[in-house]
């Protein structure tokens, strides 16, 4: 790989990161106001402040581990339906308890301020990294389309979704700059916060086996090769030993997916990732949702507009896929040379997306969430966007700005308004 620029070639994007931190507060003021002023309540509205409201789904489990820890039954927490806690990972309750700790208050506005916060944290590690590896307008459309994402909407719903961003983002730029033990530590950190980062180990993991094997000295290596292995899965092994001195499982987070439904068979499984209807399922169910709550408008405006959320929630799946996909091969086109550890973490992430969620029963769930690892995706779409040698390029990139804005403050009102964006 040719040597990529230093971080002291990318002052000027810090700037740039605080104008687009500004951005993302615009979004989340707008999505606020229009969910409290315009929407009717949805069925899963939480009462109180906005803050309370905010702080919904998986950010309010999240918040509950923080309060009283982590429970399970081994019975009970493998049966459809029967949600338990010890499913999500505990760096995100842990620093909501530090930060209840020295503040002496567990309100809500504080864990969402924690996760806005490492939203904004992750916009500055990700302009930083854009400026690594293209020239200046790329580099700011990447920055601009990545902070648009309709998963910004988590930073403000007490979801780990920045700070996995951040130490994503963080191992790939000191992975780039052959920092391999800061990139270890930070993929260590991100495996406490979330599963998804273990697809971005492996994929740095790759890459750095690779190296290994056109080394002379291999067996001298290994040793530090298997110990930069078991730091960069420190979070994981850590939150296992954890469940095996309480529980007496190490796996029992794994064991308690099964509530949210069994996986179909290994075949099955495979077999629909070659199906395109299978794809375009999402899609087809969201209109028959918004047909159908159109048809319900007679009866209220509530009960349509949650049949029509439904809806508007798996056409943004769909969208954000298709999108996804062209970002990671821009990606692929622009960065195989220059950054190919960057685009195999992309693919990467994509393909543990596509065996564990898209194959199973829950299909395109939660997309731009779960992609949003994926961090190729918005480099990608920066290049194409900056990438233009006429107006095609800033066209695209206008376009995708405006539509990703408009579905980013929708999701926003949504969540303040009780209903389901997850």
């Amino acid at each position: 790989m040719p040597p990529v620029p230093g971080w002291s070639g990318t002052a000027g994007m810090s700037r740039f990161a605080s104008a687009m931190s500004g951005v993302l507060l615009l979004l989340v003021l707008a999505g606020i106001l229009i969910g409290v002023t315009l929407l009717p309540h949805g069925n899963s509205l939480m009462h109180g402040g906005i803050a309370s409201r905010l702080l919904t789904w998986d950010g309010r489990r999240y918040y509950h581990i923080m309060r009283f820890g982590y429970t399970w039954d081994p019975v009970l927490g493998t049966q459809p339906g029967h949600f338990q806690q010890i499913a999500f990972f505990p760096l995100q309750p842990l620093l909501e308890g530090a930060v209840a700790r020295i503040t002496g208050s567990d309100a809500p506005i504080l864990m969402i301020l924690l996760s806005l916060g490492f939203g904004i944290a992750s916009i500055f590690a990700f302009a930083h990294l854009a400026a690594l590896l293209f020239e200046p307008r790329a580099a700011r459309w990447a920055t601009l389309l990545y902070v648009l994402w309709p998963a910004c909407s988590f930073f403000v719903m007490g979801y780990p979704t920045g700070l996995i961003a951040l130490c994503i983002v963080m191992a790939l730029a000191a992975s780039l700059q052959d920092r391999v033990w800061r990139a270890a530590l930070w993929c260590g950190i991100g495996t406490a916060a979330a599963p998804t980062v273990v697809f971005v180990v492996f994929a740095l993991g790759l890459h750095r086996a690779w190296q290994w094997l056109h080394r002379r000295d291999r067996i001298a290596a290994l040793p530090g090769l298997i110990a930069w292995g078991v730091l960069c899965i420190a979070g994981l092994l850590g939150f296992m030993l954890y469940q095996e001195l309480r529980f007496h499982d190490p796996l029992a987070f794994n064991r308690a997916q099964s509530a949210w439904g069994t996986a179909p068979p290994f075949f099955r499984r495979l077999a629909r990732l070659f199906r395109p209807d299978w794809y375009t399922a999402q899609g087809v169910a969201g209109l028959a949702e918004i047909r159908q709550g159109l048809g319900l408008w007679s009866h209220g405006v509530q009960p349509a507009l949650v049949a029509i959320q439904f809806g508007v929630q798996r056409l943004i799946n769909s969208f954000s896929f298709v999108l996804a996909l062209i970002g990671i091969i821009a990606a692929t086109i622009a960065l195989h040379r220059r950054a190919p550890v960057v685009v195999l973490a992309a693919w990467s992430v994509l393909a543990g997306y596509l065996w564990f969620i898209v194959a199973t029963d829950q299909n395109m769930l939660a997309v731009p969430r779960l992609l949003a690892p994926a961090i190729g995706i918005f480099l990608g779409l920066g290049w194409l966007a900056g990438g233009g040698t006429g107006r095609i390029g800033p066209a695209l990139g206008g376009v995708l700005a405006v539509g990703l804005t408009l579905l980013s403050i929708a999701e926003i009102a949504f969540a303040v308004s009780g209903y389901w964006v997850v």
